[in-house]
């Protein structure tokens, strides 16, 4: 996950942004709008209605949607049922904080499909050609592996592989 996050902020720098226009206008929308009233009326009553079901009674969620000004419509939820040997929040509110676990992969792999189709990346490009620093590391082969098997999660690395060295990669990135 970490590695893909890396590799999604590696597109993004990358990423061909288009300017505002009428063909690619800034969202802008009114919270009062009778459209988005009822929208929001609707999921609202949705998440009622899982949130009294028993098997969600230890769920905890936070749900938010913004427009380029401000926040739309939110709902937070805290668990009915809380498990005591892990530490958490005594209740969801907007500072909450998930571990987004592996949602992430989600966004990532659909950040490289559109840097792909722009032309921006290869699905056969090895990793190493990204994140330099992965060149220097064993005993994973990383110039074998590719973009499009670590997205289809079959590059056989194995689960939280090492760890620091990645993240130190991402904190190299980031600055």
């Amino acid at each position: 996950m970490v590695l893909l996050s890396t590799l999604f902020f590696a597109a993004a720098v990358s990423a061909k942004c288009y300017e505002t226009s009428i063909a690619h206008p800034l969202p802008d929308l009114d919270p009062q709008d009778a459209v988005l009233k009822h929208a929001f009326a609707t999921i609202d009553k949705a998440l009622k209605r899982v949130i009294d079901v028993p098997e969600f009674a230890s769920t905890s969620f936070s749900v938010e949607i913004t427009s380029s000004k401000e926040t739309l419509w939110s709902r937070y939820h805290t668990a009915r049922e809380r498990n005591a040997s892990r530490p958490d929040i005594p209740e969801v509110n907007g500072d909450a904080l998930f571990r987004i676990a592996s949602i992430s992969k989600t966004f990532t792999v659909l950040g490289i499909l559109f840097q792909h189709e722009a032309g921006n990346l290869s699905l056969d490009d090895p990793v190493d050609k990204y994140i330099k620093e992965l060149r220097e590391s064993d005993p994973i082969p990383w110039k074998d592996i590719t973009l499009r098997s670590l997205a289809s999660q079959l590059s056989g690395i194995p689960r939280e592989c090492r760890t620091g060295e990645i993240l130190g990669c991402i904190t190299e990135l980031g600055t």
